[in-house]
């Protein structure tokens, strides 16, 4: 019997068939034949037609019965697999109020589950959204608290700073609603720009309210709603100039792209619209109030408060001495301010800083020939060594996905899901360091690290979750292989150069089946007649499907495990002729084990083998540069091949270009607002030239903490 026989018998078998409308007198009938196999015994029982021969049963040649698919994949917690399910929220969707509903549909669920099956949830992006949230809107409430504390003492008018406190609430409040109306909902980034907006709300307000006490003490007028609706006229210009450059500072973040883009415009829409808010409140609500509840100052009193006058006693000699010596302070300034700048140099670049999400997503990589049990076992070991750590919680670990996800992956490639306890004493570069160390001695296992939420932004920014990629182009798979070999090297001579692998493209053992054209040629068939036969037995053909209820499966025809392991068993695999013959399949085609590629994988329309790293200790700007400059002095490239640097570092250097456009757009759209309010150019640009002054106290406070320039 060959394989034809009885792929033939099974979708005949298994077949509907419908004739259409028939007309029968005044009746019209649809005529529509049904064969579906409605059990395992239907198919046993299902006749194959031999030629020549007595017709025979498909359950006495061949094995029947219900199996799973080929495994791809195993989910791994413990000591025991579990069913693992990833549930993704439809785009703009609320992360914390889908979660909510998950959770709650959890606790229907287990409900109806059999006795002792559990439904656990291992990682909840939520926590981390409620835990950020929560964070910055202390940093909110901590950043008025000061602001409110600052203007108590060196306004020395308690009623003037009530005024001006008083209009912190209402603006943010009123930036709530620009925000709603704008769509722009309430997240980490929306309230870091009220964080950062904060100390900017009290500005036009402080302005306003003091000069009304100011000319409120000089009038003495009986008129004082009078008095402070012109006092507040008087600024009223200056302080829209004011508040118009700081928008024209977060406007062109709006014409970013990319993940930085999406991280800056809800930052700067938060900035514009509580700056806004406040603009609008110092010129309507605050003079009124002042009007309303400030009073003269007594003669007697200085108008300033002990601070301020303390200040301006040690400030006013200071500032007479240096307009005296105008050149020699610019000098000095120069000389403080010039090598500041050279020192941003020293300041690493990154793309965006390490995240805290209580997790590490360690993903675990074995050659392409590893067998699925193989990888299982190998990472037991990784899963026991990370259990060992005292910060760890819960390690899960899923392993190839199936390629229906919508993220497949390759049974070689494991996800190693490492939950920290909320209470840890280290920092997360020290568990990653003991993380490293722990399982740099297991064999034949590549491991790159990073974050749940990092990893889903780092693949969607350069594909791979890895820090840096170095990709080598051309067309030759062994030539690629030696390069990346030497790329390797050279990249593990980088400080900071962590988790190195080489894509492996070759080495996986083939069983090698080469078809003789004059053979087949003899016989009748043609070269694919063979290559569809062996791809029927040796992968397997789904010749129909069974319905069961509403449950549908794949009716898979294919040979059995040891005709299918077994060189010579598929070596007299018979071969249907068109003559009627059947030729086993060694005599059309010549058989044997070699070796060849995994995969090859091409990326611009070339072939190309990529090499990849983590880094650790040191900025990602860095490393990559000293990886770029080792590779181009010491990696010797044939003609017809080239490589490039890519990974994180590409978001990383695209964000910084964006960047610079939008900063110099924004000094742009400053110098000409302060030209509109001053109507000079040359005090225009005097205002500007004090910016590079300005960088010096972020320069080094960036040096001081230990940050890099990132988004």
């Amino acid at each position: 019997v060959t394989l034809d026989e009885v792929m033939h018998a099974v979708e005949s078998a298994n077949k509907n068939a419908s004739g259409g409308f028939v007309v029968q007198g005044p009746m019209e009938w649809n005529v529509r034949a049904i064969g579906m196999v409605q059990s395992i015994d239907d198919l046993r029982a299902t006749v194959v037609a031999i030629r020549g021969t007595t017709p025979v049963l498909l359950g006495d040649i061949a094995d029947v019965r219900e199996a799973p698919a080929v495994r791809r994949g195993i989910a791994h917690r413990l000591k025991g697999e579990v069913v693992s399910c990833r549930i993704s929220k439809q785009f703009d969707a609320d992360t914390v109020k889908v979660a909510a509903g998950v959770r709650q549909a959890f606790a229907e669920l287990q409900k109806s589950l059999p006795k002792g099956v559990q439904l656990r949830s291992v990682y909840d992006q939520s926590e981390l959204v409620q835990s950020s949230l929560s964070g910055v809107g202390r940093a909110v409430l901590l950043g008025a608290f000061f602001v409110v504390l600052v203007l108590f003492a060196l306004l020395g008018d308690m009623r003037a700073a009530l005024v001006v406190t008083f209009t912190i609430p209402l603006s943010l409040g009123l930036a709530g609603i620009l925000l709603r109306e704008a769509n722009v909902g309430l997240n980490t980034m929306t309230l870091g720009g009220l964080a950062i907006a904060v100390g900017l709300l009290v500005d036009a307000a402080i302005i306003v309210t003091e000069n009304v006490a100011h000319r409120l003490t000089q009038k003495r007028t009986a008129d004082r709603m009078k008095t402070a609706l012109a006092a507040s006229i008087e600024v009223g210009r200056p302080i829209t100039f004011a508040t118009l450059i700081v928008i024209a500072v977060f406007t062109p973040l709006f014409a970013m792209t990319g993940i930085e883009g999406r991280l800056y415009k809800p930052l700067a829409a938060a900035v514009i619209a509580a700056v806004a808010a406040s603009l609008v409140l110092a010129l309507t609500l605050v003079p009124i109030a002042a009007g309303m509840f400030l009073r003269p100052r007594p003669e007697e009193k200085d108008e300033d408060v002990g601070i301020i006058r303390a200040i301006k006693k040690r400030y006013a000699p200071i500032l007479d001495w240096c307009m005296a010596h105008a050149g020699l302070v610019r000098i000095l300034t120069l000389a403080i301010t010039i090598p500041a700048l050279l020192l941003a140099l020293a300041v690493g670049s990154d793309f965006m800083p390490q995240l805290d999400e209580g997790a590490f997503l360690v993903q675990t990589i074995l050659p392409s020939e590893a067998s699925l049990d193989e990888v299982d076992r190998l990472n037991h070991r990784v899963e026991d060594l990370f259990r060992g750590i005292p910060e760890v919680e819960d390690v899960v670990r899923r392993t190839g996905r199936a390629e229906r996800t919508e993220d497949p992956m390759p049974h070689t490639i494991s996800d190693v899901l490492v939950v920290l306890k909320k209470d840890r004493k280290r920092s997360l570069d020290e568990i990653e360091r003991d993380m490293r160390e722990r399982t740099e001695n297991v064999p034949g296992v590549s491991i790159l690290f990073t974050t749940p939420l990092g990893m889903r932004i780092d693949e969607g920014l350069g594909g791979t979750p890895a820090d840096l990629s170095v990709r080598i182009f051309g067309p030759d798979l062994d030539t690629l292989t030696a390069l990346g070999e030497q790329a390797k090297a050279i990249m593990s001579r980088v400080e900071g150069i962590a988790d190195l692998r080489v894509e492996r493209m070759t080495g996986l053992p083939q069983l090698q089946i080469v078809v003789d054209r004059a053979a087949t040629a003899r016989v009748g068939l043609t070269p694919g007649d063979v290559i569809d036969a062996v791809r029927i037995g040796m992968v397997g053909q789904e010749a129909s499907s069974v319905w069961v209820g509403q449950r549908n499966y794949d009716l898979v025809v294919r040979l059995q495990d040891d005709a299918r392991n077994d060189v010579d068993a598929i070596g007299s695999l018979l071969i249907d002729g068109h003559d009627g013959s059947r030729i086993p399949l060694n005599q059309l085609a010549t058989i044997s084990k070699t070796f060849g590629p995994g995969a090859i994988r091409r990326e611009a329309g070339s072939r190309r083998i990529a090499v990849e790293a983590s880094v650790e200790g040191r900025d990602l700007g860095g490393a990559a540069r000293d990886v770029r400059q080792r590779l181009e002095r010491e990696l010797n490239l044939p003609a017809g091949y080239f490589l490039n640097v890519g990974g994180r570092v590409e978001s990383q250097q695209r964000a910084a270009r964006s960047l610079l456009i939008a900063i110099s757009v924004a000094v742009f759209a400053v110098f000409l607002l302060l030209y509109l309010a001053l109507g000079s150019t040359a005090e225009a640009l005097v205002i500007l030239t004090t910016l590079p002054d300005a960088f010096v106290g972020g320069i080094l406070a960036l040096l001081i903490a230990g940050e890099s320039w990132n988004v």
